[in-house]
């Protein structure tokens, strides 16, 4: 019998696709643009193909990326969870503080 599975999340999220560019702090790995799955107010998660991503690793994202937008502005993040969806094939959940009080606060 299935344990049922465990809800790790601290925040509540959103359902909701936005392009992401999750550009590694070591240089020599590779940057890459994804989809978020969904989006929380200090995070997001994403599916991706590249095995290099580790707990604690830090990674600078950029929010509703587009090419060539002058107004891009990375964010620093920490990879908080990694989970394995099939083979080959990664979920990335990653935190990225926010300086300002959140709504409400």
């Amino acid at each position: 019998m299935k344990k049922p599975r465990e809800d790790r999340r601290i925040s509540s999220r959103l359902n909701q696709s936005q392009t992401i560019r999750i550009r590694p702090a070591d240089p020599m790995l590779p940057e890459e643009v994804r989809t978020t799955l969904n989006v929380s107010w200090d995070g997001m998660y994403f599916a991706t193909s590249l095995g290099h991503y580790f707990l604690g690793m830090v990674v600078y994202v950029t929010r509703d990326f587009q090419w060539n937008d002058p107004e891009n502005r990375e964010e620093e993040g920490t990879i908080v969870r990694v989970d394995t969806l099939k083979p080959g094939r990664w979920g990335i959940a990653v935190n990225v503080p926010r300086d300002v009080l959140r709504p409400g606060t």
